[in-house]
Formats: structure tokens, C-alpha cells, sequence
């Protein structure tokens, strides 16, 4: 399917709710998660995690990203009910020295410390963009030069499982 741009980039936003860009919030069994995403310098970024838990413990992990960050949504993708981080970034990488739009996604492991979950970044076709939608991961990719698709995929234990193109009409 090819859709044209604007069509593409209304699809992907219509289900994401109305939150602040970079800064998420959560309640999980009386515990208060912030996740967060602060620039630091240039192309430098901390993700942030302030857990408030119900006894009054708090805690505050920081996990640092040295390149261009141009994505941050956050969403339970794993169904264990506890927020997963998805941080789009922009970077070549050991087995792909290109530099082009990549897909980090990170956990709080023990509801706290902000941990890589998949770095692995790729996705069927070029990354354009994404989003995290009813606890799965929609994507644009490129398919040519002018055309573009809208894929899903769910988190499996290890990775991103590629479900479909999202199903709508075709535009010229």
C-alpha cells in the first residue's frame, strides 16, 4: 500500500493520546513513574525515570544517549503493565555504519532503573517515524522514493515482531 505523506502522518498520530512530547506519566499499582527525556548538550540526551512509590521511596535513574534523539513516546508494549521506552535516535551502528533513524526501546527494570530492552533499531524498510499504539509499535517506512507504508509490530521476548500494514484506503 502507498499513502500519500499527510494521510501517513495524520494515521500514525491519531492514536496517541494528548501528552506532553517529552514527558510521561503513569500510575502503576499506587506507584508514580515520570519518564522523561532532557537535552543536555547538542546531541547529547538523558532519559529519565523518578519513581514515587506508595511507602514514600523514591528513586531516580538516568540513562544517557550521545546522538540526536528525534522521537520519545512511552507505553506498556510488553503487557506487564509497566511503561516500556521507545527513543527514536539518529545514528550509524556497528554492523550498519550508515547513519540514518533508529528505534531504541528501554524498560525500568525493577520498576526503577532505566535499562536497554532492544537495541537492535531495525525495521522491515527505512525508518521514517513512530509511534507507540495500543501497545504496539506503528512505524512509517520508506518503501521508494516517493511512497511510504505505515507498518505494526509487537514486542515477543526478544525483539519486534513485524503483525501487518495497517490496513486503510489507498491514496495517489
Amino acid at each position: 500500500m502507498v499513502f500519500s505523506p499527510v494521510f501517513l502522518w495524520l494515521l500514525l498520530i491519531g492514536g496517541c493520546s494528548g501528552k506532553t512530547p517529552n514527558t510521561f506519566q503513569f500510575s502503576v499499582n499506587e506507584t508514580k513513574i515520570v519518564l522523561s527525556l532532557h537535552l543536555i548538550q547538542d546531541t547529547v540526551f538523558d532519559i529519565q525515570a523518578a519513581v514515587c512509590k506508595p511507602n514514600g521511596d523514591t528513586t531516580l535513574d538516568t540513562w544517557r544517549l550521545n546522538c540526536p534523539v528525534y522521537r520519545f513516546d512511552c507505553a506498556d508494549i510488553t503487557g506487564d503493565d509497566i511503561p516500556e521506552i521507545a527513543v527514536g535516535v539518529i545514528k550509524a551502528t556497528r554492523y550498519d555504519s550508515i547513519v540514518r533513524k533508529r528505534l531504541f526501546l528501554f524498560k525500568l527494570f525493577d520498576t526503577c532503573y532505566v535499562r536497554p530492552l532492544w537495541l537492535g533499531s531495525k525495521v522491515s524498510l527505512p525508518l521514517m517515524d513512530f509511534r507507540l499504539v495500543n501497545g504496539r509499535v506503528r512505524t512509517i517506512e520508506q518503501k521508494g522514493e516517493n511512497a511510504f507504508v505505515v507498518a505494526e509490530y509487537e514486542y515477543k521476548t526478544f525483539g519486534l515482531e513485524w503483525r501487518g500494514y495497517v490496513q486503510t484506503k489507498k491514496t495517489l
